[in-house]
């Protein structure tokens, strides 16, 4: 799968650590998801914290760090990045600026006609079948062998 060279870097720290990734998207244990979540919230909370102690290089630090995590995250569940990433640039460049329910001075608004990302489609072309992960016994997780 082509990934790009962050994901290339986060996939080498990764096999460093002995930790898994997947080649097709699948699932990971709901402990193993809900501790990836927290990581990355705790990035967002620590660039939350920057922001109030008008700390640049703290805000930096946790953007990285939100973004090594979201895409190890990725890794783990087999996603297809690069593909992903250019539907979502896709829908976004869709958008114009507006204003709308969030209430923020200036933000991306869906025109009229605005046609979201594919994901569901892109999954299933690279293997995802939705059906294949109803039983719960078959998430994956840092002990499986693949």
């Amino acid at each position: 799968m082509i990934q790009d060279q962050e994901c290339e870097d986060v996939r080498a720290f990764s096999q460093k650590l002995g930790m898994i990734e997947f080649r097709t998207p699948g699932h990971i244990t709901k402990r193993l998801a809900q501790e990836r979540g927290h990581m990355m919230l705790e990035e967002v909370n620590e660039f939350i914290d920057g922001v109030e102690e008008n700390d640049l290089a703290k805000m930096a630090d946790a953007l990285i760090d939100l973004v090594y995590f979201a895409k190890g995250t990725a890794l783990k569940l087999g996603l297809p990045w690069v593909a992903l990433w250019a539907d979502v640039q896709r829908a976004n460049m869709a958008k114009e600026r507006g204003t709308n329910k969030r209430g923020f001075k200036v933000d991306a608004v869906k025109p009229p006609g605005w046609m979201g990302p594919n994901t569901s489609l892109i999954l299933a072309a690279h293997g995802y079948v939705p059906e294949d992960w109803k039983d719960r016994t078959k998430y994956r997780d840092e002990t499986d062998n693949v």
